[in-house]
């Protein structure tokens, strides 16, 4: 499932264009008694899936779900929720008055109006909820390039990614997952990246990968790591 890359891959090794002084550029010692502190927030283990920490945090898959029901909720879920607005909890307790002999009007005229209300809500808000099934479905169904450990990349669906894989991510395809920039095919191992579906902003975001890992290259290949 998580595997390490393997040393087999070709490798490239390129100057930075970039970091002109980059041989006197100040590096950090390891200092982990200031982990919490300002530029020392975390501790990441990068495709590590025997450490303890890998192990222990119970990691969540990469399905993704949008839906607010599933058909064993949809009704009970559906009604609290038209409920809990004011007004129509204020028409429920009307329409149960209707019933004792103290109500001035029949319950008829109090029924049907609210019936029709929450009915013709609950059948909007369940097709809209089933479009947003459509929509989950068609993006857990893409496909990703996944190391195999063995030097070679196999597709599979995004939902079946787990933390720790190493990905290949074209040109103009879109991220599966939070990625860990590990190498890219251009220059300098940077990218550009597009976030306009996250907020909006059509300008590219400039990213390079980590240090350590920007000399690991395969021919046409941009890695990321789960």
């Amino acid at each position: 499932m998580m595997q390490q890359y393997s040393e087999e891959t070709e490798v490239e090794i390129r100057l930075s264009k970039i970091y002109t002084f980059k041989c006197k550029r100040a590096r950090a010692k390891a200092d982990h008694n200031r982990i919490g502190g300002p530029g020392f927030a975390r501790v990441v283990f990068c495709n590590e899936p025997t450490s303890f920490q890998s192990t222990s945090r119970g990691y969540a898959d990469n399905y993704v779900k949008t839906t607010k029901y599933s058909p064993a909720t949809f009704v009970p879920k559906s009604l609290f929720e038209q409920f809990r607005r004011v007004a129509n909890f204020f028409f429920l307790v009307t329409a149960i008055v209707s019933f004792t002999p103290i109500a001035p009007y029949s319950a008829t005229s109090s029924v049907l109006p609210l019936s029709a209300v929450i009915g013709a809500t609950m059948l909007k808000e369940g097709f809209e909820d089933f479009r947003r099934k459509q929509q989950d479905d068609e993006v857990n169904r893409r496909k990703v390039n996944v190391h195999q450990g063995d030097g070679s990349f196999k597709q599979c669906e995004w939902k079946d990614l787990r933390v720790g894989d190493v990905v290949k991510v074209q040109k103009d395809e879109f991220f599966p997952a939070d990625l860990l920039f590990l190498s890219s095919s251009y220059d300098d191992a940077i990218c550009y990246v597009e976030t306009m579906n996250l907020y909006g902003e059509t300008n590219l975001k400039l990213k390079q990968s980590l240090e350590v890992t920007s000399s690991l290259l395969e021919t046409t290949m941009g890695l990321g790591l789960l």
